[in-house]
């Protein structure tokens, strides 16, 4: 686990190979344990494992009526991860994960993603001591992967430290304090600098989201107010610095009311929309799917349709389409179950759970994630612990908090 949340951001090819060592590690506790099966589980929480078991099955179960097997098993070959680590935990037994456990899977992660920005930012800067300009440095050229999925990876990472700035605050020594909060504008930058329309509107949801339960829940209304006056006025600051990611924003608003938008994304969701209209119900099949949505981007008489094979840049969408409105109600239920059990359990993590959930299905909006890799073994994952972390408020997974 340590392995797989400080190689994500640095590279795929070692979170997969860390993900089948922890298949592995599981298959081995059966053998030796000669036990199938997690006595530390309550039945809540295999009912969220098993919600995100059931979604890969119903994938499975889509290649009946698909006509392309050849795609379908790679799809879901791709998504077996989902199935792993569901697995891993419902099968074997989690009592030795701990909340420091957990705690040093967040500290892993945030010091890879406050790495990648420092080396970036340092070839950033040895390019415009060459003679580039900010804005040539900024975008696709700062971080070459996907700006969507940096974004999310961001979000989390700045979930992660105001949680532990809550929850720990008293016990933390004061170095890790200063470092925890230099690290805040860091973060921030960096989905300014990879010019994600998604990530820095999830800046300001984020933001409002922190400084309402800071007002709410600690009843500290003066340093609500100060942080929140400190983050707009960087946020505002760095997009006044780089107006060119402002645009983005605001041309992005107004293609959603425009008879020509200008971005292809606003048309690709409309052609989404019409091939899932004629499936509705149980969708063209994991193998089918894109096929179809191209043969939409054709009929629609779109240049993009021809010899390419875009998603639907909207996971829902792509849900639907997959497997229609069945596994889309499915889809929902596994990802709103952990903050349903966080709410019903009362737990102390609910406002973690709510702005990790809050992070997870916005971004959903705006990317097919769980279509590629680097989407499926980051959130694969979250969802799993997340399912579990309500439990694990005492010394282990099954074990909800003495009321």
């Amino acid at each position: 686990m340590l392995l797989m949340a400080a190689a994500i951001p640095v590279g795929m090819h070692v979170a997969l190979w860390a993900s089948c060592l922890l298949a592995l590690a599981s298959l081995v506790a059966m053998v030796a344990g000669r036990h199938v099966g997690n006595p530390s589980l309550l039945r809540g929480h295999r009912w969220g494992l098993l919600l995100i078991v059931g979604y890969w099955v119903l994938l499975l179960i889509s290649m009946l009526w698909t006509t392309d097997y050849a795609t379908g098993w790679d799809i879901l070959k791709l998504k077996a991860v989902l199935l792993i680590f569901s697995l891993s935990f419902l099968l074997t037994d989690t009592g030795w994960i701990t909340p420091k456990l957990l705690s040093g899977v967040g500290y892993a992660f945030l010091a890879a993603m406050t790495g990648v920005f420092l080396y970036y930012s340092g070839v950033a800067v040895g390019k415009m001591i060459g003679g580039a300009s900010l804005g040539s440095v900024t975008g696709n050229t700062f971080d070459p992967r996907h700006h969507a999925y940096t974004a999310i990876y961001l979000a989390v990472a700045l979930a992660f430290i105001y949680n532990e700035l809550h929850d720990r605050w008293s016990e933390m020594h004061r170095w890790l304090r200063a470092v925890m909060i230099a690290v805040v504008p860091l973060l921030i930058l960096y989905i300014i600098i990879v010019n994600s329309r998604a990530g820095m509107l999830m800046l300001y949801i984020i933001e409002a989201v922190c400084v309402v339960h800071f007002a709410l829940t600690l009843r500290r209304w003066r340093w609500a107010a100060l942080m929140a006056v400190l983050l707009a006025g960087y946020t505002f600051g760095m997009e006044k610095a780089l107006p060119t990611h402002q645009e983005r924003v605001v041309e992005t608003i107004a293609d959603l009311t425009s008879d020509e938008p200008s971005d292809a994304r606003v048309d690709i969701n409309g052609g989404s929309l019409d091939a899932v209209k004629k499936q509705p119900l149980i969708g063209y099949g994991v193998g089918d799917y894109r096929r179809c949505l191209v043969d939409q981007y054709d009929e629609n008489g779109w240049e993009y349709g021809v010899g390419a094979e875009f998603n639907a840049h909207n996971q829902y969408m792509e849900t639907m389409l997959s497997v229609g409105a069945i596994g889309l109600l499915l889809f929902l239920a596994m990802g709103a179950w952990p903050l349903w059990q966080a709410w019903r359990g009362r737990s102390k993590t609910l406002w973690l759970i709510l702005l990790l959930t809050f992070i997870v299905a916005f971004n959903l909006l705006f990317e097919s994630m769980l279509e590629r890799q680097m989407g499926l073994l980051f959130i694969g994952p979250l969802l799993v612990v997340m399912t579990l972390t309500v439990s694990c408020e005492e010394n282990k997974f099954g074990q909800l908090p003495k009321k």
